[in-house]
């Protein structure tokens, strides 16, 4: 009888022990998958904002982008006084650039950043970045070459004209319909004035395009255009490279300037969360619970969380061991123990 109720106690608590180890072994998959689902959501949250400022700079630069690329389409590749300028070619080392530089911002470079966001690479966040200096460092490059080169562009304009005329204009051929199409478009005759027409050969004859009005009673013109073509072509020129400046350097390079800023900060805010959730997500894995979810839990919680402890399940599982004390007298717990066996 005495012994009935100390070996109750010991089985009561002995199941408990059992019990704890037992759960935290047999419920260690699903709490490792729901702690790292739960990881994932808190770090989704957490990257919102940063992710946002990157798609925000992807979107502005792509519009911009796009927009620069429809005025020059539009004020280069398809008007077709861009090739009556001599030394005004597609194939430049500078327009080759250009090329490359608008097809990286304008996909490339999107496509670098939203990865890099969506992954939470550290890697491609760095390679964004950098790229976008790369970008925007070539642009002052470029502006730099074409601010000294355009206006040398402009003072050849006229013996270029002069010599390619002397040597490719025939009345019929594609230059001469080019020719009295701006002649008749822009009010403008040869390319100083009515002279250049009388000052060469013979089979040179005043084109209708030059006349700016005719007798009624006849054809012949009474009054022709006194301006050169020269000077309408260094407007053209001018109005063109002032809407390419606008959109290429006060728009889109002011906005990769300032987008640099930004997001230098705010990748490297980026890359220092994702090296905490990693870390976090480091020790999910080894604990199967999220860093800092015990503040979350109740006392009765937190008092069943001791249990499933590796440290504390080794502890509550090793046996029982005896001490003596100096005297050589047993252990005050045994005599205790034997004590209530008596009664």
């Amino acid at each position: 009888m005495g012994n009935g109720p100390g070996e109750g106690g010991l089985r009561r608590r002995m199941p408990l022990r059992r019990g704890g180890g037992g759960g935290c072994k047999g419920g260690s998959g699903g709490g490792t998958a729901s702690s790292a689902a739960a990881a994932a959501e808190i770090g989704s949250r957490a990257m919102r904002y940063y992710r946002l400022w990157i798609y925000t700079c992807n979107t502005v630069i792509l519009a911009g982008t796009l927009a620069f690329v429809g005025a020059a389409v539009q004020n280069v590749l398809l008007d077709y006084r861009r090739t009556l300028v001599p030394s005004l070619t597609l194939y430049q080392p500078s327009f080759l650039y250009a090329y490359l530089a608008l097809a990286t911002q304008g996909g490339a470079l999107q496509l670098l950043g939203c990865v890099a966001a969506i992954r939470l690479s550290e890697r491609l966040l760095n390679a964004y970045w950098l790229l976008l200096l790369v970008l925007l460092f070539g642009d002052i490059v470029i502006g730099a070459f074409w601010a000294f080169r355009f206006e040398k562009v402009c003072q050849e304009l006229k013996p270029a004209l002069k010599a390619r005329f002397q040597q490719e204009y025939m009345p019929g051929n594609e230059l001469a319909t080019l020719w009295d199409r701006l002649q008749t478009e822009d009010s403008c005759c040869g390319i100083t004035g009515p002279q250049d027409y009388r000052n060469g050969t013979e089979r040179w004859e005043m084109p209708a395009s030059c006349c700016a009005e005719t007798n009624q009673n006849s054809t012949k013109c009474q009054r022709t255009h006194m301006i050169g073509c020269e000077e309408r072509l260094v407007a053209y020129l001018r109005s063109t490279a002032s809407i390419l400046t606008i959109l290429g350097y006060c728009v889109l390079a002011f906005l990769k300037l300032c987008f640099l800023g930004i997001l230098r900060y705010e990748i490297r805010e980026m890359i220092q969360k994702i090296r905490i959730l990693r870390a976090e997500m480091d020790l999910t894995g080894v604990n199967g619970a999220v860093p800092g979810a015990v503040r979350e839990l109740g006392p009765e919680s937190e008092r069943e969380s001791l249990l499933v402890r590796p440290e504390s399940v080794a502890l509550l599982s090793s046996p029982m061991t005896q001490t003596k004390n100096p005297n050589g007298n047993n252990n005050f717990e045994m005599r205790e123990f034997r004590s209530h066996e008596n009664i």
